[in-house]
């Protein structure tokens, strides 16, 4: 308890002394050493001295998009195993390793990579990459974590139906991404993670957790020359080959007349509503202007969407936008929801304010402020050792340069009304979309008219 008192004391340090660095002037990245071991890893280090203590971060090239088909969830399942059991040590052993110096390592798969995330005191740097190369490079995958695992796994998917908010949001995007990868849940189904076994998890490991296409940072108090050994040490025997796996772009796809999938919930008092398109990858020019456009929409609590929906008309306690962006392709979407009763009007009132988007020019009051906001909040972003770590996998994995991080604020501030206009006539669709509502059918059915082609399924059915 002493040294997780220390950790917690340290961490409030490190935030006060990153956000007021970041705070007083323009986000500047600390220097840092970079280089790719002959493998393929790529590994940077980053020296930050103020408080002891390191983040060491890994990304591999296994997300859920990697799944094949009837084994969606196994990147999920494969990454949830890693410190379940490795390098000769039991999920126990692994668990006490970790937690009697305070440290902490935690896993998590999205659609594009899986990431595992060191946390520790600057003085136990070895045994926290020590740890980390167990997990990543000889995880055991022992039969009884994996049956513990798959059994948790499965509870957690049956529980989805019970929330409505997050059962709608997964099979909005299920249905608009269609048969490309992205479309699967990354935990899989019931069915899908019933039917995987350790050989094919094995199979999985093998062919996805290789060093090219990998990258590693190290940052926080640590000697950087030091580090990088260290780093070398571990993991520059890691070999291993990607399997030629080519993922498709998640390419725009128009519902002329617009398609409506109802989702049938007999019991349903409210109505969970969601529509959208595909929309930009990550790492495009357009991805600034969404952003100021998105939060005017729908991306903050002084939104138009929250404005009209929750302030003005009490159709909802919520109301928001997103654009969703990977590595293949994205998704726009609002997510809102309402009584049974307004599930027209609430629908009509989003469809409108998405309509506004396209063909109104921002007021300079409403660019400023939301360019305010985005740039003002961008600096927590990159408060911690962890943040910083986090910045440089990612836009590494996505071949995106670091300067990313310096031009943020300048490029949101060069976003004009007209940029944001046109960004929003090609990316917001208000016709030709997708909309996903789940409601209660046979009470709701009469104001869905005119609505689009509507498809009904009920949710008994959807697995």
């Amino acid at each position: 308890m002493k040294r997780l008192s220390l950790m917690a004391c340290a961490a409030a340090l490190a935030l006060l002394v990153l956000a007021g660095a970041a705070l007083a002037g323009s986000v500047k990245l600390p220097p840092y050493r970079e280089q790719a071991l002959p493998n393929g890893l790529k590994v940077f280090v980053m020296e930050i001295r103020e408080v002891p203590l390191v983040t060491v971060s890994l990304v591999v090239p296994a997300g859920s998009a990697m799944d094949d088909p009837g084994a969606e969830g196994i990147a999920n399942l494969t990454g949830r195993l890693l410190l379940k059991g490795a390098g000769g040590m039991t999920a126990e052993q692994i668990a006490e390793s970790i937690e009697e110096v305070g440290g902490s390592i935690r896993c998590r798969t999205g659609r594009d990579y899986t990431g595992v995330y060191a946390n520790f005191m600057a003085k136990d740097l070895e045994r926290a990459v020590d740890m980390l190369a167990k997990a990543a490079l000889a995880p055991g995958f022992p039969e009884e974590e994996l049956v513990r695992e798959k059994a948790l796994l499965a509870a957690e998917i049956a529980g989805t139906k019970d929330n409505p908010m997050a059962f709608a949001s997964r099979e909005f995007i299920r249905a608009l991404a269609g048969s490309h990868p992205y479309a699967h849940p990354v935990e899989g189904s019931e069915e899908s993670v019933g039917a995987l076994t350790r050989e094919k998890v094995l199979a999985f490991y093998r062919a996805s957790y290789v060093p090219r296409g990998a990258v590693l940072a190290v940052v926080g108090d640590v000697d950087a020359k030091k580090a990088l050994e260290l780093v070398k040490a571990r993991f520059g025997g890691w070999k291993g080959e990607a399997a030629a796996k080519s993922i498709p772009a998640l390419e725009p796809k128009p519902y002329p007349g617009r398609r409506v999938l109802v989702v049938d919930k007999a019991d349903a008092t409210q109505s969970q509503i969601r529509f959208g398109n595909v929309t930009v990858q990550r790492g495009t020019s357009e991805e600034f202007p969404l952003v100021v456009s998105n939060t005017v929409l729908g991306g903050g609590f002084t939104s138009r969407l929250m404005d009209e929906i929750r302030v003005n008309r009490g159709l909802s306690y919520g109301a928001r936008s997103t654009n969703s962006n990977f590595k293949h392709g994205g998704i726009f979407g609002v997510y809102t929801y309402t009584k049974n009763a307004s599930l027209r009007e609430c629908v009509d009132v989003a469809l409108e304010q998405v309509e506004r988007m396209r063909t109104e020019k921002l007021t300079n009051a409403e660019l400023s402020s939301a360019k305010k906001y985005i740039t003002g909040l961008f600096p927590f972003d990159v408060e911690t050792n962890g943040d910083l770590a986090n910045w440089l996998v990612d836009l590494t994995f996505y071949g995106i340069p670091l300067s990313y991080v310096e031009e943020y604020g300048s490029k949101i501030d060069a976003v004009s009304a007209d940029d944001c206009l046109a960004a929003a006539r090609k990316r917001y669709w208000r016709d030709d979309n997708l909309m996903f509502l789940m409601t209660k059918y046979d009470e709701t059915k009469p104001q869905l008219e005119g609505l689009g082609k509507i498809e009904v399924v009920n949710i008994a059915d959807v697995k």
